[in-house]
């Protein structure tokens, strides 16, 4: 036998050998056909292409979490993912197949898998524990994932109106003819409050005067000035010490008693100075934006009734009250009053703020409102 042929021979052997030896190690995956991936109607993209692996359809880690709308972090020296889906907590060991949903442990097991040093995860498996619905399509080849249906928050219906005589209008009183508005800014419940922001707002060039009836609601206006300097105070020690002499006649001995009063024009002295200051607080006490030499400052603006009397909206100017409430059987607001326009004899407008809330509002940016007012 030539050497040659005999040399050709075993090569081509080993060839074989080899090759039969290599394609025993590849996982047996489905690759005859592209499987596709839909979400919600839409195709899903991924780097690596899916794969089927007795019967189940692998995909790209990071992608299939983050296309369902899931936040993730990899543990790369544990092997663990751990994954947020709205009120959903996934906690998936891809070594040891374990899944806990918001740590409970799934009873089903499913590893994930290697491939071109990317980490694939069963699909239907993750999807499901994510909470979407999915289903396979075997003659289009494709998967079809359905996101959970997300129920909206139902929220009572607010009724918030404000009667003009005989006439209702929904939220806002408009009167065209004096360009005069009334609005229900914002309102909400702290603390068993009911909040209400209250808009007046004047675009004519007369001035208009309102009245609010008594009641049992606080009436707060919040002005907006500059600080005013903070005034020094120097208190002094008004307490003076005198001797009295005391003349013991039996033992005769005499005695110096300190005897201690207060220097009442230091007393007086002392208290306008807290007066003084007491005043600048409650001028300047409210919020304020660091830096800036701007407050907010917050006032009582009803009389002893509960009431107000002669509240000016200057003309071209917007006004605002706070009104607090107290919520009894239902959250219900309703305050009666009444405006005037300068310049038009006997002509008295009424009107009637009337809303009610059924539902607990978030107070959101208005929530510096709604606090105790400073005084």
């Amino acid at each position: 036998m030539n050497n040659n042929s005999y040399f050709s021979k075993v090569i081509i052997l080993i060839f074989v050998m080899l090759t039969f030896t290599f394609c025993a190690s590849i996982p047996t995956y489905a690759e005859d056909k592209d499987i596709q991936c839909f979400l919600d109607g839409k195709l899903l993209h991924f780097e690596v292409r899916p794969i089927v692996k007795e019967g189940v359809t692998y995909v790209p880690m990071r992608a299939i979490f983050e296309a369902q709308g899931a936040v993730i972090e990899w543990n790369n020296t544990a092997k663990t993912i751990s994954a947020v889906r709205g009120d959903i907590h996934v906690f998936y060991m891809i070594k040891e197949g374990k899944v806990f949903v918001n740590g409970k442990e799934n009873a089903q097991v499913m590893k994930a898998v290697s491939l071109q040093n990317n980490t694939l995860v069963p699909l239907r498996f993750i999807s499901e524990v994510l909470g979407s619905k999915v289903s396979w399509d075997e003659g289009a080849h494709s998967v079809y994932i359905t996101s959970p249906v997300v129920e909206e928050k139902v929220v009572p219906p607010v009724n918030r109106t404000i009667t003009l005589g005989a006439r209702e209008v929904s939220k806002t009183l408009t009167d065209e003819r004096n360009r005069f508005d009334i609005i229900v800014k914002h309102y909400g419940i702290k603390n068993n409050q009911l909040y209400s922001l209250i808009e007046f707002s004047n675009m004519d060039n007369k001035e208009i005067s309102i009245n609010l009836m008594s009641g049992d609601k606080k009436l707060i206006r919040t002005i907006t000035k500059e600080k005013d300097p903070m005034p020094i105070q120097k208190l002094e020690n008004c307490s003076e010490a005198t001797n009295k002499v005391i003349i013991d006649n039996i033992g005769g001995k005499i005695y110096n008693i300190p005897e201690i009063s207060l220097n009442q024009a230091c007393v007086s002295s002392n208290q306008a100075q807290q007066d003084a200051f007491e005043e600048w607080r409650k001028n300047n006490s409210g919020f304020s934006v660091v830096g800036s030499n701007l407050v907010s400052v917050r006032r009582y603006v009803q009389d002893s009734s509960g009431g107000l009397q002669n509240f000016i909206i200057p003309a071209n100017r917007t006004e605002q009250l706070i009104l607090v409430a107290p919520v009894g059987g239902e959250a219900r607001l309703a305050v009666e009053g009444s405006y005037s326009v300068s310049g038009i004899i006997n002509k008295t407008i009424e009107f009637k703020l009337d809303y009610e809330v059924v539902s607990e509002l978030d107070l959101g940016i208005y929530s510096f409102f709604y606090t105790q007012p400073v005084y």
